[in-house]
Parts: C-alpha cells; structure tokens; sequence
C-alpha cells in the first residue's frame, strides 16, 4: 500500500465532507431539522444513507474477520440484515413513518401510552447502539495499525471528523456524507475484483467443504440477531421518520440490500482467500481484510481499498452517533420548557459529548463482533416483540409490552449463564419475551 497516496485520499474526503458538515449547518433551524432532515429525505440519498449504515465495520471488517476463522457460513450475518432490511421495506418502514414520531421508544408512548415504558426503551437502545460505535471504534483502531499507522494521534483525527460535521449538521450531513461515501465504497469493492491476480488465487481450494462449516457456528446468532435488531435500531428508524414519501421506502430498502449482500459477500471472499492462502494475522492488533487485499493486489488499488474500508466505518460510526443522540434529547430530556433554539444547542452539546466518551471507551474493549453480537441480543432481547406487536396489532396490550420486556430480560440473563441449553440462546430468549407478552396480555383481560 502507499501511504502518502493514503495520506492524499483521506484529506481529500475528509476535507469535503467537513465541508459537507458546515454547509449543512445552515439548513439546520430546529432539532426536527437536525435529527430528521425536516422529514424530506428523498429515494435516492435515502438508498445511498440505509447501504453506507449497514456496510461498515461490522459487515465488512468483522465478517471478514470471522471468515478467516469460519470460512463462508458468515454469509448468515450480512443474510440476516439484509433480509430484516427487505422486510422494512415492505411494510415496517412506511408504518413507521406514517406514526408521525422521531425515534423507535416514542412507539411506546404512542401505541401503548406508556411513558415510562418509552424512557427504559431508550435506555437500552442506547447502550446497544453505544456498544456498536465502540465496536466500530475497535474495527477502526485496529485497521489503521495494519496498514502501518500506530500513532493514536491519526485514529482521534479519524473519530473528530466525523464527530464534527455530525455535531454541525446532524442527519443532513450524515445522509449527505452517507451518498459520498456509499458510491466511493461500492466503486472501490468491485474494482478491487478486476485487480486479483486470478492464476494465483486458489479458488478450488476456497471451496472445498472446509470452508463451510457446521461446526462452531453461531447460525442462530448471526443471522437471526441482525434481522430482528434491523427492525427496531434507531439509526435506521431515523432514516425512515426523516422520509419526504413513503413510496420511497421500498425501492430504495430493495436496492440497498441488495448491495449490502454482494459488499459484504466481497469482503467474506477476502477473509477466505486470506485464510487459504496462509497470510498470517494477529487477529488481536490487525485487520484481516487489509491484509488480504494487500497481499492478493497492487499496491494502488489497495491503497484505494483501505480509504473505502475508512469510509465505510465512518458511514456507520456517524449514523450510531446521531442517532443515539436522538435517544438523549427526544425520549430522555423533557421539551415543553426548552425553547427551539436552546433544543437545537442541546442536542449539538449531547453529539458531541457522546462521540468523544466513545473515543476513550474503544481502548477499553477489543473485539468487534462480541460488542456487536451482545448490542443486538439485548435490544432484540427486550424490545422486538413489543415493538412487532405494536406494528401488527390494532389495539396492542399496555401490560403485555411491560411483561415481554420483563420476560426478556431474564432471559437475556439467564441463557448467557446456563450454556448448555439444547437450543441455542437466542431462540429461548425471544420465546421467553413472547411468553411474557402473552401472559401480560392475559392477565390484562382479567
């Protein structure tokens, strides 16, 4: 790889999206401009913001992580968002945005007039989306000493910037950075297949049975977890609320699960390939996939491949961070008694301060996919069958959303200790989540 192009690249996009960031600001007159665009999201940026959310660092660096380990059946993971991502689109989206409200816990105060209810809902959304930015933290940290940047002063560069323009332009800015930085990811990724060096690629070998594995496979997990949490994670609500039109839901949750599929696919196929070819990595201080594509291409294009592995962290990082301030200033702070204009510093201030206890917090911890993994089972955990029910009934029960959350969270609990259960975790956790909605429903008709 060559740095000092590496250098060029990056200044160059992070100077137009601060750039982004500061124009944005000035369209942003109140928090409903600067959480929710005003609620005139278009299809297009619309496709662009939902694909940039979803292929990060999970889908990119953590799955091609894991595939070094676990060769192809990690497919499940990216399958699993890609499909919760399809069933928005086909319904849950527009249902959500035709609520009129701004964040997935309002849904408690609106459907089951509960307040209460909707201040716990946030809570745990926000600390499942914390868990994610710091496991994209932890993604970014390590990527950038495998390419030969050690020094902590480039990565706090890297996490300023995109805490930056998200605290000047709120939404407008993610979305409009979001566009950028989906197309330079997407060009990136299917140029980097046109550079392989074919004869030298054991392809035979990539698929033998080794590489599917139905051993030490979480199949459950991963494709389950990320379904569920896409029908209930605020950054991707956020998007839906923001919506000029909900016409525009469905082709534009089409189109960028589709992508989401075939990028993530690509990276899984260089954690394969790394793993094949013997390229030896300290999983624990280095990124799988840069190392794969540094191994396996020129110098030039994976020069270009790390700036988009960069873009495609912060699409994800900035989008966490917006919306888990969302959380703060709508469901957690009282606004009768705030004024338009201190409401819109507010939420600037939280962006901010959350952002930058993030950046301490990425040191503390050091894998990505178990901060992901234990992010998703506790919100599907507690909220998705509240919030399913809420969706698909017409009059859901008040006390069957109070037991299922309940349930939930005892099993979320007790099937993390009991390990040795016959079915897999998930699966008894959100059975036990059903059961309490059930019988808090039951007693409610009493």
């Amino acid at each position: 790889m060559n740095l000092f192009l590496f250098l060029i690249i990056q200044a160059c996009l992070w100077g137009v999206q601060l750039l982004i960031g500061i124009f944005s600001a000035r369209a942003v007159k109140s928090e409903d401009d600067y959480f929710l665009m005003g609620r005139k999201l278009t299809l297009f940026p619309l496709a662009c913001t939902l694909l940039a959310t979803q292929l990060g660092g999970g889908t990119l660096l953590g799955a091609c992580q894991e595939a070094y380990t676990l060769g192809w059946a990690v497919l499940l993971y990216p399958l699993g968002a890609s499909l919760g991502l399809l069933t928005v689109g086909l319904g849950f989206g527009s249902k959500l945005r035709g609520m009129q409200i701004s964040t997935i816990p309002e849904i408690f105060e609106h459907v089951y007039q509960a307040r209460g209810l909707r201040l716990l809902a946030s809570v745990i959304s926000i600390v499942s989306l914390y868990c994610i930015l710091i496991g994209m933290g932890i993604a970014t940290r390590k990527f950038f000493v495998t390419i030969g940047i050690e020094s902590p002063i480039w990565f706090a560069l890297f996490w300023t910037l995109f805490v930056s323009y998200t605290v000047l332009g709120g939404l407008k800015a993610v979305v409009d950075t979001d566009v950028i930085q989906a197309l330079f990811i997407l060009l990136t990724l299917f140029v980097s297949l046109f550079w392989i060096d074919m004869k030298g690629i054991a392809w035979s070998s990539a698929l033998e049975p080794a590489y599917f594995p139905t051993d030490k496979v979480n199949w459950v997990g991963w494709f389950l977890m990320p379904f569920c949490f896409m029908l209930i994670e605020q950054d991707m609500g956020q998007r839906y609320f923001a919506t000029k039109k909900a016409s525009s839901i469905v082709p534009a949750s089409l189109l960028a699960a589709l992508l989401l599929m075939v990028g993530s696919g690509i990276a899984i196929m260089w954690g394969v390939l790394a793993r094949v070819h013997g390229i030896e990595v300290d999983e624990a201080q280095h990124t799988v996939l840069a190392m794969s594509v540094e191994s396996l291409t020129n110098p030039t294009v994976a020069t270009f491949f790390m700036a988009a592995i960069v873009m495609a962290v912060m699409s994800t990082a900035d989008s966490l961070l917006c919306s888990i301030s969302s959380h703060l200033a709508c469901d957690l702070i009282p606004q009768e008694s705030i004024s338009t204009r201190r409401r819109l510093w507010m939420a600037r201030l939280l962006t901010f301060v959350t952002g930058v206890s993030a950046l301490f917090l990425v040191y503390v911890f050091n894998s990505v996919v178990v901060m992901l993994m234990f992010a998703y089972e506790l919100a599907v955990s507690l909220l998705f069958v509240p919030v399913l029910m809420a969706m698909l009934l017409s009059k859901p029960c008040k006390k069957g959303a109070i037991g299922s959350m309940l349930a939930g969270m005892i099993g979320f609990v007790l099937f993390r200790l009991w390990t040795s259960s016959p079915l897999p975790k998930e699966v008894l956790t959100l059975g036990c989540s059903f059961l309490g909605y059930l019988v808090g429903t039951m007693t409610a008709s009493k």
